[in-house]
């Protein structure tokens, strides 16, 4: 099994990602931190915390930031994830409660006591891997691998004409975790938008698992009108799942090596760059097999109560 710790922003993207890891043979979640984006950082603690409780999963759950390292931070995005994150749907109080560390602290602590083993999974803001960085530059070299979903490269933003939102959410951010010299795998929108979860995928998952398949049907349901204005199609995409599904599944994806850069100012901020290089630990993802991904999500999805 491959460890990991998910660094999210839940998010109903998020939640179709979270239930797949925290449901996969060959993922071993170890953590789950919270940064903000889709809803607020205590918002997405809450969120991270009721979405282990929904899959039976008891994991450490630990608060990251709530804001951005040198910008100001944005507002969450309600019009696309609804004011709870989960397409307003009502969800009961978690139970549990969070871990006492913070996010960049669980992750430095989990990184140094297992080095080389751990995959870290951002799919959110870049904040809490960019502030762990900073208070242990060593654990660079003691992670196996970040994947991160995020950016745009070779198509247009969702926030600007230019960016992606998680990049754009903290650009600085994103610029020290994209340029550190641990390997990287960004999963863009340029790969994203390729899978689509449509109503009649996500119904037959909601009578196949009535708790978990249920849920995400219902939380989707906002988000897939959501797509229906923007891009006139009756489904979503599942951005955050493309990054998780990548560290269970590598041989899907087909991938190119790179160079990363990260404007930070003015009229084109949180665009991410790429220059091509043969030898390079820096990776955008840039297709997967469709087919193979939604069939085995169905397949591990549907088999959940």
């Amino acid at each position: 099994m491959k460890k990991v710790i998910i660094d999210t922003d839940p998010g109903i993207d998020d939640a179709i990602a979270l239930c797949y890891a925290l449901s996969h043979p060959k993922l071993e979640v170890l953590a789950l931190t919270s940064i903000f984006g889709n809803v607020s950082t205590e918002l997405a603690t809450q969120n991270a915390l009721r979405i282990c409780e929904l899959c039976n999963t008891s994991v450490p759950v630990a608060q990251g930031a709530d804001s951005p390292l040198h910008i100001k931070r944005n507002p969450a995005p309600d019009f696309v994830h609804g004011v709870n994150g989960f397409g307003n749907i009502e969800l009961p109080v978690p139970t549990t409660r969070r871990d006492k560390s913070s996010a960049a602290e669980l992750i430095i602590d989990l990184v140094r006591e297992q080095p080389g083993e751990i995959t870290l999974i951002p799919v959110g803001p870049l904040t809490n891997l960019a502030k762990a960085l900073e208070q242990a530059p060593d654990i660079a070299d003691k992670v196996a691998e970040v994947i991160v979903m995020g950016g745009v490269f070779y198509a247009s933003g969702n926030v600007t004409p230019f960016a992606e939102a998680n990049i754009w959410n903290d650009p600085h951010a994103a610029q020290k975790v994209l340029t550190a010299s641990w390997p990287v795998v960004v999963h863009g929108l340029d790969i994203t938008h390729q899978i689509v979860f449509d109503r009649p995928y996500l119904g037959r998952l909601a009578a196949a698992s009535p708790r978990i398949g249920g849920f995400l049907h219902n939380a989707a349901e906002f988000y897939i009108n959501f797509y229906k204005e923007q891009r006139n199609i009756d489904g979503c995409c599942p951005h955050d799942l493309l990054a998780v599904a990548y560290a269970a599944n590598p041989q899907w994806y087909k991938t190119e090596t790179g160079r990363f850069d990260v404007i930070t100012d003015g009229e084109q901020i949180g665009r991410t760059t790429t220059t091509k290089v043969c030898e390079s630990n820096k990776q955008i993802a840039l297709d997967v097999d469709r087919t193979a991904l939604i069939d085995e999500y169905f397949d591990i999805l549907g088999t959940r109560p």
